[in-house]
């Protein structure tokens, strides 16, 4: 899978994508960073 950071306009993979993760009280937040521009592309919650 192939994307375009739509701030910088690098490309993206899947596996190049920047992943920070957040435990709190079960609850799993993850937030989604480009690599090359540090932009915040989206963030997912689990639990």
């Amino acid at each position: 899978m192939n994307a375009i950071c739509p701030h910088c306009k690098g490309k993206l993979s899947l596996s190049s994508v920047l992943r920070d993760k957040d435990v709190k009280d079960g609850a799993i937040e993850t937030m989604y960073a480009c690599p090359h521009c540090k932009a915040v592309l989206g963030f997912s919650f689990m639990g």
